[in-house]
């Protein structure tokens, strides 16, 4: 039986590690399957992984991000110069113990899942064993990454994009790279709700991690301004991260205390409560690759709304029909749209059908194929 390793850097809560989980179990059903994880974070993993599936952790240690910024806020310098220290041995460490377990493994399929994973399995992974590396995040055009694609991923035999106009774009940047096969594979949902409630709270949800590239407080400014107009609707933000102390204090600074609220990270089935109780599903972000919680938002049945930034919504959402972009960073038609959505419980109600409808297109049995055929292009 072919064996399929997947290298990710942690199995906590994140887009990327729930992908992992899903693919891994996908994998199962055919391949025998080991993830390699950098590091055994606190309640990895996150998602509900197959039995079949085994788990190897390179190192001990896990960062220290937490203590380095407590002893920053607390102006210790003799503590920071300490954890500043340890921070690098442990980015050390960790890009020593990939190289050894890339180098290792002579035979099978390595799937890494991160740019700087991508770079390490094209220059030393070796020549027995079928290499892919992924991006889960859009490029930007950054300048630095677009080199490396050029550069050092020439001994990749496929680079994976998570949407066809992101493999498009990488294509042409590698077009000098005549080895490497560059390809678009979705991320995909392997669970659907039994049933969608007959009745639903006037409650507008997001999911995200509380980070910049989120945009959670343009989220909620927008709903300062939705809240004036429709009191008695509530927003829930669910996830955790360094932002939230600032997103604390801005809804306090909006008066929004009593209708927003930051529920801090959630079990699977605790996400998915909040999405079968909520009404609509708001995205708000900056910059997405795939974005796998707005098709779980879409499979609970919400009507969503999403600014329309370079990559991700667009592939999901069709405007109107199914929901709704709006021009990245315009915060009056964006509380337009979840006015309108709000005020009119028919439109609601048929925009939730259709997009429930939609994402049964990014089921674990439409995606799956694509994932086989990749990994049998070898033979």
């Amino acid at each position: 039986m072919k064996t399929v390793r997947i290298i990710t850097l942690h199995l906590a809560y994140g887009g990327i590690e729930k992908a992992v989980c899903q693919m891994a179990n996908l994998f199962a059903e055919k391949y025998d399957v080991e993830i390699i994880s950098v590091y055994d974070m606190p309640d990895a993993p996150a998602f509900p992984l197959d039995e079949r599936v085994r788990v190897r952790y390179l190192l001990d240690e896990i960062p220290n991000r937490d203590e380095w910024r407590d002893c920053a806020r607390r102006k210790d310098v003799f503590g920071l110069a300490r954890e500043s220290v340890k921070a690098a041995r442990i980015l050390h460490d960790k890009k020593k113990a990939v190289i050894d377990a890339i180098s290792a493994i002579d035979d099978g399929v390595i799937i890494t899942t991160r740019p700087e994973h991508n770079v390490l399995l094209s220059k030393y992974g070796r020549p027995g064993v079928y290499k892919l590396g992924q991006l889960h995040q859009d490029h930007c055009f950054d300048k630095k990454l677009l080199d490396s694609f050029r550069r050092d991923y020439g001994g990749l035999d496929a680079f994976i994009l998570l949407t066809p106009g992101l493999a498009d774009e990488v294509r042409e940047v590698m077009r000098d790279n005549k080895h490497t096969k560059v390809v678009a594979i979705p991320n995909f949902l392997e669970h659907y709700p039994e049933k969608l409630p007959e009745h639903r709270e006037k409650t507008v949800v997001a999911v995200g991690r509380l980070v910049e590239v989120k945009g959670m407080d343009r989220l909620i400014r927008i709903f300062a301004a939705v809240h004036e107009k429709a009191p008695d609707w509530n927003l829930r933000i669910i996830g955790e991260g360094d932002e939230r102390p600032a997103l604390e204090a801005l809804i306090r600074e909006q008066g929004l205390s009593d209708c927003v609220t930051l529920t801090g990270k959630l079990s699977p089935e605790g996400v998915e409560r909040e999405m079968l109780s909520a009404s609509i599903y708001a995205s708000t972000s900056k910059s997405e690759g795939f974005m796998l919680t707005l098709v779980e938002g879409m499979s609970c049945g919400l009507a969503p709304v999403a600014y329309d930034v370079r990559v991700g919504p667009a592939l999901i959402i069709t405007d109107s029909v199914n929901g709704y972009l709006v021009p990245d960073g315009d915060a009056d038609g964006y509380a337009a749209r979840l006015l309108g959505l709000i005020n009119n419980p028919e439109l609601m109600a048929e925009l939730s059908h259709a997009a429930e409808r939609r994402a049964r297109d990014f089921s674990k049995e439409n995606i799956s194929q694509q994932w086989f055929d990749l990994l049998e292009d070898k033979e």
